[in-house]
């Protein structure tokens, strides 16, 4: 009896295109160019708001100023509004096509993470850091908006013949103090560190 020699050829796998976890979503790019008209735009329109609530107290409600720097300020936040729409209606388009639903727990789960690391590093140190005391500072002045509200809405204890001038200044201060944070702290902050990015 002889036995005969079986040649047993094997075929190498072709090659698999190479795919994410399920639950990574991919990249959303964003253009330097798009992030610096961005940025602009919202200086312009935080400059036109602190612009126009100066002209408003100098000027009163009717002048014709005040109405243009509310055109510019209107005019200058519709580049920012139209690319966050675009970026989010992309970013939708990339997790509907990872898969939703584990691009949800995806997302569930990095944000638990990072907020575990977030409140569990909360130290004094942190506290003392410019980025949280601007954040404070700017918080602060949001406040006061929040309190010129209540006063001119007639929920906090004032005289009524004092109501509409308290109010008035507490909102505008709150306003003019937001809005310098955001043109002179928070946005050159963001352009500096979007120049050293890479």
């Amino acid at each position: 009896m002889a036995v005969d020699e079986a040649v047993l050829e094997v075929l190498p796998n072709p090659p698999q295109p190479s795919r994410e976890p399920a639950g990574a979503l991919p990249a959303v790019p964003v253009p330097k160019l798009l992030q610096y008209l961005y940025l602009a735009s919202t200086w312009v329109a935080c400059a036109g708001v602190a612009s126009g609530t100066v002209a408003r107290r100098v000027l009163g409600d009717g002048s014709p100023v005040v109405d243009a720097l509310i055109k510019v300020c209107i005019g200058a936040l519709a580049f920012p509004v139209l690319l966050v729409l675009v970026v989010t209606l992309r970013l939708l388009r990339a997790m509907c096509a990872a898969g939703f639903r584990d691009s949800l727990r995806t997302v569930a789960t990095e944000i638990q993470i990072h907020s575990r690391k977030m409140f569990g590093a909360l130290t004094w140190k942190v506290l003392r850091s410019p980025a949280v005391l601007v954040l404070l500072t700017s918080l602060f002045f949001t406040l006061l908006v929040g309190a010129g509200v209540l006063v001119l809405g007639g929920l906090l204890p004032v005289k009524e013949s004092q109501r509409a001038r308290i109010g008035c200044a507490l909102f505008d201060t709150g306003v003019l103090g937001t809005m310098a944070m955001a043109c002179f702290v928070i946005i050159p902050s963001f352009a500096v560190k979007l120049w050293r990015s890479k």
